[in-house]
């Protein structure tokens, strides 16, 4: 009878052991990446204020830049953006800053 309550022993250590790696696991995962588009409306080396409409409340958010930051085409004001950002501790930061440029207008 000691070796059966002993292989339950056994099994049970793994049981919890395997639960507690699914667990660390899980809170390791990365966040995945998020996007936000809209209108720059104030740019500077260390960051980027990027406002938009949405169902008529305005949003305003403020994204780090770091040199490690992606920005395709010109970042001015009143150019509209998308922004690849991850949320951290110290607050969002751009990963990729990608300016639309409308399409040329035919003469």
């Amino acid at each position: 009878m000691s070796v059966v309550k002993f292989l339950c022993y056994v099994a049970l250590c793994m049981l919890i052991a395997g639960f507690r790696l699914h667990a660390q696991d899980l809170t390791d995962q990365k966040k995945p990446d998020s996007f936000f588009s809209g209108t720059v409306t104030e740019c500077t080396s260390d960051h980027v204020s990027v406002a938009r409409r949405f169902s008529g409340k305005q949003e305003k958010r403020t994204f780090r830049i770091t040199p490690a930051t992606r920005i395709e085409g010109k970042l001015l004001p009143k150019v509209r953006v998308t922004v690849q950002y991850t949320t951290e501790d110290e607050g969002d930061l751009a990963k990729r800053i990608v300016v639309r440029t409308s399409p040329a207008k035919a003469k």
